[in-house]
């Protein structure tokens, strides 16, 4: 028997039927189940098409932003057999915050905890339903000048876990001209839609990790899927395969093929370090042969991250800018970071030194970039690129970190175990 998909507009195309997110919301860690994220994803469209019909330009007409929902309405979110379902779920939403990050105009870190639910009322009379949503939303559905990502919601209602929910918004997130920079390969270019991520990265963007109240160190969240195979199976094979069915059916417009970028130690038995994700879309597809344009197999030509080298010499190219890297957000710098230096120094002084530059980051927003610049012009000194790994901590010990950061004007003194 065929299974009937459900959506919240019968009849309705591809592509009529959008709404967005800011990027720092689709970044944080994923707190939602499928079910509170189906509707959530509902609630985001309704708000946008309510506060345009509203002309509301002002952040203080947000107080009144009411909707009022049957049973019919939620029989849209989660079938006609899953009105009480979809019911528990709005009541849970009501109780469950969201937690960001982010830095006050005195550039101080700020922890936000707020609810996409102010209210949630239901009417035993009537039946009906009544939804009040939080003004905090505002920066986030609704003030998007800059830094934000259109999503689908006839694909988004369609998907069945909350695992690839997460990935089909990290997919529409780089699915344009998005170019990843890794300062641990200076000498290479990523291909576009190409991004690499530490294990430890992942584990948190997808709520796999513990995840703590910064100030009282309560658990906020259990850690999931410790080992590295069964959150591979659990988490990225199963969301692979779904967005690539619907996208094999012309429900989706995104899909990505993965693999294992980096190891600790030598060898392909060190435990995986890193992951590395291709994008791909129907503008930009894996192939024009849809043959080849489907998941990477085992026996299958191998993944490649990089843009092909030119055969013949060109002119050196100019040099980075530090703005360059202001592109980025805050917690990919910080994760590039990271990776570097857990590659050169030992873990106590690799946690010293990004200890460090976390300090600085609170005081000016720019540090992290200015970090990435001086790793990266270091790097591409062939000296540097040839050295041993202490001779590379030697460089960044006593000139990169103590010498060159100067000329921001500030530095780290040298690591004193």
């Amino acid at each position: 028997m065929t299974r009937r998909m459900i959506t919240l507009i019968e009849n309705g195309g591809m592509g009529k039927c959008s709404f967005s997110f800011n990027n720092l919301l689709l970044r944080s860690p994923l707190r939602y189940t499928m079910m509170e994220r189906r509707f959530l994803y509902k609630l985001a469209e309704a708000i946008k098409i309510r506060y345009e019909k509203m002309g509301l330009q002002v952040r203080g007409n947000w107080d009144s932003l009411v909707f009022n929902m049957t049973d019919k309405d939620l029989a849209m979110v989660g079938g006609n057999t899953n009105v009480v379902r979809t019911y528990k779920t709005i009541r849970l939403l009501a109780q469950k915050s969201i937690i960001q990050y982010h830095q006050n105009t005195e550039k101080q870190m700020v922890v936000d905890y707020f609810h996409w639910i102010d209210a949630f009322r239901w009417n035993t009379s009537t039946n009906d339903y009544t939804v009040r949503v939080s003004p905090e939303l505002y920066e986030y559905v609704i003030n998007l000048t800059k830094s934000f990502t259109v999503l689908n919601l006839h694909t988004a209602i369609l998907l069945e876990s909350k695992y690839s929910q997460k990935f089909y918004e990290i997919c529409s997130l780089y699915s344009g001209e998005f170019r990843f920079i890794d300062p641990s390969t200076p000498n290479e270019v990523y291909k576009k839609r190409v991004i690499k991520m530490s294990i430890e990265a992942f584990r948190f963007t997808f709520g796999l990790s513990e995840l703590h109240d910064p100030r009282t160190g309560e658990v906020i969240e259990k850690e999931k899927y410790q080992r590295f195979k069964t959150m591979m199976e659990k988490v990225v094979f199963t969301a692979q395969k779904e967005l690539f069915t619907l996208y094999e059916i012309h429900k989706c417009d995104v899909w990505f093929d993965y693999e294992v970028a980096d190891r600790y130690g030598r060898g392909r038995n060190g435990s995986p370090k890193s992951l590395r994700f291709y994008i791909y879309s129907r503008e930009c597809p894996k192939s024009k042969d849809t043959e080849l344009d489907r998941p990477w197999q085992k026996g299958g030509v191998p993944l490649w991250p990089y843009e092909d080298k030119p055969k013949k010499a060109i002119p050196a190219k100019k040099k980075v800018k530090q703005t360059d890297w202001l592109t980025f957000d805050t917690d990919y710098q910080r994760d590039i970071i990271s990776q570097l230096l857990n590659a050169i120094f030992d873990a106590d002084e690799a946690a010293y030194y990004l200890e460090k530059i976390d300090n600085e980051q609170q005081r000016s927003v720019d540090t992290y970039s200015q970090v990435i610049q001086v790793l990266y012009e270091k790097q591409r000194q062939p000296k540097f690129a040839q050295g041993t790994r202490r001779y590379k901590q030697k460089c960044l010990r006593e000139f990169v970190f103590a010498i060159n950061l100067k000329e921001y004007g500030w530095s780290i003194e040298p690591y004193q175990p």
